[in-house]
């Protein structure tokens, strides 16, 4: 298995080096996608590459890294992160965000591999939990109304963020759900993926897709209110879909 991973650090040689570091010694298990030099591109960079793991330097400029990642979580709340920075201050901080690992500049070799290891480890876990569960869910169980609803997976349209609810859309009804997106995304298949950060889309039942300003708009099959799909998104959506056809 190789994980998507995201390079976040405002100097340029310092990514540069991880990145070697990266691709020299755990290549086979982790891909940098892409790279960012503050916080405010690391957001954007975070949903146009849909990353497993985001090394993230915590003193960068426009936004910094933790506060970055307090704004991600937000909407990505299983992304993983590993902070790195010359200062240990931050420890503390980093950790109340979950984080996988925190490691001091100047990074050697040997310690980026032991963070890289547990980084595995735990996505590992995560994804061993989401084949297991989304190989074997036929019916998604929804609370709608104080009642419980079986809803079948394949006739899931689109999932939409709404305030604080999730409205799961299908052919002949609506559910709200008081669940994240998230929580859907590590529970539904690889047909599911989120296009923007209030929907995920089904793409087995995805129609067309329609350039609407700077994002998209994706309609489905004999059903009128269509779903949204980032300008960051519509490379990889596009992708996925030219795959599976």
């Amino acid at each position: 298995m190789t994980y998507r991973l995201l390079i976040a650090d405002d100097q340029g040689p310092s990514r540069k080096l991880l990145r070697q570091m990266i691709e020299k010694m755990a290549a086979d298990s982790f891909e940098v996608v892409g790279e960012a030099e503050d916080g405010e591109e690391m957001i954007e960079k975070v949903f146009k590459y849909q990353p497993d793991l985001v090394m993230c330097d915590i003193e960068m400029p426009k936004r910094k890294g933790i506060e970055a990642v307090t704004e991600l979580q937000k909407t990505r709340p299983s992304l993983k992160y590993i902070f790195t920075t010359a200062y240990e201050s931050f420890a503390v901080q980093a950790f109340d965000l979950n984080a996988v690992d925190y490691i001091l500049k100047p990074i050697e070799m040997s310690r980026l591999m032991l963070a890289l290891e547990r980084a595995k480890d735990v996505l590992g876990k995560k994804q061993s939990k989401g084949q297991q569960t989304g190989a074997n869910m036929q019916r998604l169980p929804i609370r709608f109304n104080r009642s419980l609803y079986y809803v079948q997976v394949e006739d899931i349209l689109f999932i939409e963020k709404s305030d604080r609810k999730s409205i799961i859309h299908t052919p002949t009804a609506q559910y709200s759900s008081s669940e994240t997106l998230e929580y859907y995304l590590d529970f539904l298949d690889e047909h599911f993926v989120q296009s923007h950060r209030s929907f995920i889309i089904n793409l087995a039942r995805v129609n067309r897709i329609q350039a609407s300003g700077k994002s998209y708009v994706v309609f489905f099959d004999g059903y009128e209110t269509p779903a949204q799909i980032s300008k960051q998104n519509i490379q990889r959506i596009q992708h996925l879909m030219s795959e599976s056809s």
